[in-house]
């Protein structure tokens, strides 16, 4: 990622993603993308979690966006102003240009300890791990005080069964900010994970003292108890547990034991055949995951027959995994096989209507495909507000909103495109031509976007009207 344009700094000061009156048809629409689906991740605690996206419109989170970019505009050396920019995209979801904007402010400034962390809670969502790991030790080397950097290490050290050390760095928490919930579950969980019970009970109180309904907490202590024997408590804590999340096979199970041990065999029972219903579930999904996740893999190495027999496989398993389905469909897409990936992509979206990739994937084959361009709108206006930060999508339903002669919201997106990923050269392009379409000319924007785009994509050249080549070697 690179600072923006001067050029790129103007328009996003001045519109922040705003729309102007069209008049023409765009000559010629760009190539059709297919955005890379998603990758099914384990889940994770919910303190190993990187940025919780707040509750904001689409349109809060671009002004906020653009704000940010302006900042690093003005200020291109300052790795506050890349962490900034990360923080914003990263909140978004959109962990590959957050992880990138954090690379530039740790060129600025490697013992940045908010961006170490920063970039640890992305490789964290990620699931890397070791990667995250050592990003939260130089967070902690950089600033030994901050209670964070602490936390986000113990965490780590705890999900790879470095048990000791994971310990010392709650420890840490605990005496610069004894108020943290977190530091205490993080103690709970090792000494649960010693046998030693009876304190992981005391810890896992703390942490419900200071945060009272913590979840986490609640598991821990109700398996504490159930390890000590203290029946009563231990049962009424698992049945609370159980009816707010009747899907959980482990507090379940857990449950079953404790009405087992407390003479209630009925219960037990009931407990333990719903159990063996929820392990089974798990096991399938397990089985799925692993197929989908092979089939990623194979994916980026070009082995599209391979991976598509992977995902076929995890739809076998369990035929409403949606992100399968969804990849299914992005690899047969890629290879040419356009009705097979629509019924794939509309499987997708009809088992998780929320799913972004899916509602633009969809959007795509409908366009290029389908030929059906209303619905190819709705689906990319859909994937945009369910993730306001897919560039792809504001790129796919610009082009789809200039095919239908609609320049104001065409220029608006390719504008939000741009703006979330300002490298993305269709985007400079599409913006390039729909401004010259407005015009019946290229003014001078239209072909600083242009050449925007052929300095990054010079293959695109192909696309530009030769009226407008003519134009622009006259200006």
């Amino acid at each position: 990622m690179s600072a923006l344009t001067g050029g790129q700094a103007r328009y996003v000061a001045k519109h922040h993603c705003a729309c102007r009156t069209g008049l023409m048809t765009l000559s010629l629409l760009l190539l059709p993308r297919i955005a890379d689906a998603q990758v099914t991740a384990i889940p994770s605690d919910e303190r190993l979690t990187g940025s919780v996206s707040e509750s904001k419109t689409q349109q809060q989170w671009l002004v906020d966006l653009a704000s940010d970019r302006q900042s690093v505009e003005a200020h291109p050396d300052e790795a506050s102003a890349w962490l900034m920019l990360a923080k914003t995209l990263h909140a978004l979801g959109e962990t590959e240009t957050a992880s990138q904007a954090l690379d530039h402010a740790l060129k600025l400034n490697p013992k940045l300890a908010e961006a170490l962390i920063e970039k640890g809670a992305v490789l964290a969502d990620l699931t890397q791990w070791s990667e995250a790991t050592e990003f939260y030790r130089r967070a902690v080397a950089a600033s030994p005080d901050n209670t964070m950097a602490h936390l986000s290490l113990g965490d780590m050290l705890l999900r790879t069964g470095e048990f000791d050390g994971a310990a010392g760095e709650f420890r840490t928490v605990v005496r610069l900010d004894g108020k943290s919930p977190g530091a205490w579950q993080g103690l709970g969980l090792v000494h649960l994970q010693e046998g030693s019970v009876d304190e992981a009970a005391e810890d896992f109180r703390h942490a419900l003292a200071i945060r009272p309904g913590y979840i986490d907490a609640e598991k821990g202590l109700a398996h504490a108890l159930t390890a000590a024997h203290q029946w009563a408590e231990a049962a009424a804590l698992l049945k609370s547990l159980v009816a707010a999340n009747p899907n959980s096979s482990e507090e379940t199970v857990a449950l079953g034991n404790v009405l087992a041990a407390m003479g209630d065999k009925e219960g037990a029972e009931k407990q333990f055949a719903r159990g063996r219903e929820l392990a089974n579930d798990d096991l399938i999904l397990l089985r799925a995951k692993g197929e989908n996740n092979w089939g990623v893999t194979l994916r980026k190495e070009g082995k599209f027959g391979e991976a598509a027999d992977a995902f076929r496989r995890a739809i076998h398993e369990d035929p409403g995994f949606c992100e399968a389905h969804d990849n299914l469909g992005g690899v047969l897409w890629v290879q040419k096989d356009a009705v097979a990936a629509m019924s794939e992509f509309q499987a997708a979206v009809q088992c998780d209507p929320n799913l972004a990739s899916a509602r633009n994937n969809l959007g795509n084959a409908l366009l290029y495909s389908g030929h059906d361009l209303d619905k190819a709108i709705a689906e990319f206006r859909a994937a945009v507000a369910l993730r306001p930060g897919f560039a792809l999508a504001h790129l796919n339903l610009g082009k789809a909103l200039a095919t239908k002669q609609n320049f104001a919201d065409a220029e608006n997106d390719f504008r939000c495109a741009i703006l979330i990923e300002p490298e993305l050269a269709s985007a400079h392009m599409g913006l390039g031509l729909a401004l010259a379409a407005e015009t019946s000319g290229v003014s001078a924007e239209a072909r600083a976007e242009m050449e925007t785009a052929l300095h990054l994509d010079p293959a695109l050249r192909d696309v530009i009207p030769q009226a407008y080549l003519v134009q622009m070697q006259r200006q």
